[in-house]
C-alpha cells in the first residue's frame, strides 16, 4: 500500500469515517413467483413509508428471481418489518427478511 494510500485510512479511521450508517434496506427472498411488486410495497408498508420496492426478475424471461428489495424511509421501519416479516408466509410462502448486504462488484456477470 502507498504512504499515500495509508495516511488517506488512518485519517478516515482517526475521523470515525464513515458515520454510522442507518440499514433502511431490507431483502425479502423465498417470495411466490407470482407476488407483485404492488402486493409486497402494500404488505410492507404497514411497516412505514416505502421508497423502493423491486422484485429482481430474469433478464431472459422477465419472470420473477424469487427476491427482492424494499428500502424504507427510516431505520426504525426496516427494523419492525424485518422483525414482523421474517419466517412469515406470504401469497402461500414462508419468506426471509432480513437486512440487505452491500453488493461487492467484481468480475463476472453474462455468461
Amino acid at each position: 500500500m502507498t504512504s499515500l494510500r495509508c495516511e488517506i485510512l488512518c485519517r478516515l479511521l482517526a475521523t470515525n469515517f464513515p458515520p454510522t450508517i442507518l440499514i433502511v434496506k431490507l431483502f425479502v427472498g423465498g417470495l411466490n413467483f407470482n407476488t407483485t411488486e404492488t402486493s409486497l410495497s402494500d404488505t410492507f408498508g404497514q411497516f412505514g413509508s416505502i421508497s423502493e420496492c423491486k422484485i429482481i426478475t430474469d433478464r431472459d424471461t422477465g419472470r420473477s428471481r424469487g427476491f427482492g428489495f424494499i428500502t424504507f424511509d427510516s431505520p426504525d421501519a426496516a427494523a419492525a418489518a424485518r422483525s414482523a416479516m421474517h419466517e412469515q408466509e406470504l401469497d402461500g410462502r414462508t419468506i426471509r427478511v432480513d437486512y440487505a448486504n452491500k453488493r461487492e462488484y467484481g468480475f463476472g456477470g453474462r455468461r
